[in-house]
């Protein structure tokens, strides 16, 4: 997905949406590249009992926290992103363009890393009660208000257009503009059920690790360990979402996919 961005043979993805989605894209895939050999490695090294430096486990918290809020807060942009232009599309062009869309994912990236600097002031269990009941319970209020509204007012738009039986061309463009604009959404929709699905079960066992009392060590590593992989199957399963529903990624993808054949012939 970051490759069709940037490439854009067709040039229809320089658009504040496609800059957020290849952020989130960025996010996920350091998760695969960088945090999922290191926790790799780190599991190995606890169940050899060779023990595991403190910078080691430094290293893998801090990045685990700051990929992980990068990704909640690239989707937070993707749903506000979504509320602009079908709330307000007549001020979305000077709301949000291209460069700004590009800023404020440096921004993402800056929060991300300067909110989990916080784990070197606190115990690491608090850190993670804490990313849990802000960072991600933000996040999810956030996605949920503004994709609520925006289905309703589609969903009213829609009904209004067909109650008026006005077939001239310009009101059909506009009704297949808003189609669109519907589909992307319903898009986002399913990548938010999809983090609700694998983050929601994590904030639990969250809860657990920090609140349970009478819990053995066993089964809090049990804990511990299914919550990280939770996280991890959000990073891979993500990627999926977008080429199976917008035509324009899939375009690219199949385009792609033509010229390694093509390449592979010679």
């Amino acid at each position: 997905m970051v490759v069709a961005v940037i490439w854009n043979p067709y040039k229809d993805l320089r658009k504040p949406f496609y800059y957020f989605v290849a952020n989130l894209s960025i996010a996920d895939l350091l998760v695969g590249l960088i945090l999922g050999p290191l926790s790799t490695i780190w599991h190995i090294l606890e169940g050899l009992e060779q023990g595991q430096s403190r910078d080691f486990t430094s290293l893998l918290r801090v990045v685990r926290f700051i990929l992980c809020t990068a990704s909640l807060l690239s989707l937070t942009a993707l749903a506000l992103e979504r509320y602009l232009v079908i709330m307000h599309p007549l001020s979305y062009q000077t709301r949000l363009n291209p460069v700004k869309a590009f800023l404020v994912s440096v921004v993402v990236w800056i929060g991300s890393i300067l909110l989990s600097m916080i784990y070197f002031f606190v115990e690491y269990n608090i850190h993670r009660f804490i990313f849990a009941n802000t960072t991600v319970a933000v996040t999810i209020a956030t996605l949920i208000f503004t994709n609520a509204k925006i289905l309703k007012y589609l969903q009213h738009q829609m009904q209004q257009w067909d109650d008026l039986h006005d077939n001239t061309e310009e009101n059909l463009i506009m009704k297949q503009l808003m189609m669109w604009e519907k589909k992307m959404t319903k898009t986002l929709v399913i990548v938010i059920l999809l983090f609700v699905v694998f983050y929601l079960p994590s904030c639990i066992f969250v809860y657990i690790i920090n609140l349970c009392t009478n819990c053995d060590c066993v089964y809090i590593h049990w804990i511990r360990d299914i919550q990280w992989l939770l996280v991890m199957t959000t990073a891979a399963v993500n990627p999926f979402a977008y080429p199976w529903r917008l035509e324009n990624f899939r375009r690219i993808f199949r385009r792609i996919v033509k010229c390694r054949a093509c390449r592979s012939d010679y």
